[in-house]
């Protein structure tokens, strides 16, 4: 009975090591993200891990982390960065527009084409680093891409910035959800992110 209960192949065993696996992903992701400037690089890394261990069902999900991790670091850089400076711009033109709207100065009418506009943005700006995990490319490169494939796919795209909002929020909001909501994002942002990109995958990955 032992035994069998210890089975790694147990369906238990299986539920609690993809458990501990969403929790240490999500702060490996945390820890990568304290220098800031490796943020990007920590984005790719675990969306790798999680895909090859949640989607594929490949076991040694943190040597995965690790090695994406290593493997993207000069690469997704500069990207991470740029990334960074964008979204600190988004994020101040959010609050402004929202503050313009509460205020009276701007119609909602407004305010909500310009949450729309955002949103696609998340969306786009989502792509980003899950493509820095599977292509080689420089950064003009990857951006392009990035948005070339999200407006291709905007609905995937939105569903995307969906996803990621409501885990930003979460994560913001009560910063206990981000011990585990980081891993399960990115497990969700798989089922918007692998449709866009299995026409240019090969044939046995996509198997």
């Amino acid at each position: 009975m032992a035994r069998k209960f210890l089975n790694p192949d147990n369906a238990l065993m299986i539920t609690m090591t993809q458990i501990t696996d969403c929790i240490f992903l999500s702060l490996f992701w945390l820890v990568g993200c304290f220098p800031v400037v490796t943020a990007g690089v920590s984005t790719a890394a675990l969306y790798d891990a999680v895909y090859h261990a949640f989607r594929k069902g490949e076991k040694h999900s943190w040597q995965r982390f690790f090695h994406a991790f290593r493997q993207n670091l000069k690469p997704g850089l500069l990207p991470g960065v740029i990334f960074l400076i964008l979204a600190a711009v988004l994020v101040r033109a959010g609050i402004l527009v929202w503050n313009q709207a509460v205020y009276g100065n701007l119609s909602w009418g407004v305010f909500a084409a310009a949450a729309f506009f955002l949103l696609v943005l998340l969306g786009l700006g989502s792509i980003v680093f899950p493509l820095l995990s599977r292509f080689e490319t420089g950064t003009a490169q990857l951006f392009s891409n990035a948005f070339r494939l999200g407006f291709a796919n905007l609905p995937l795209s939105l569903g995307l910035a969906l996803v990621n909002a409501v885990v930003i929020f979460f994560c913001v909001r009560y910063i206990v959800p981000i011990t585990f909501l980081p891993a399960l994002g990115a497990l969700l942002s798989t089922l918007f992110i692998e449709p866009m990109l299995r026409p240019y995958m090969p044939r046995e990955d996509e198997a």
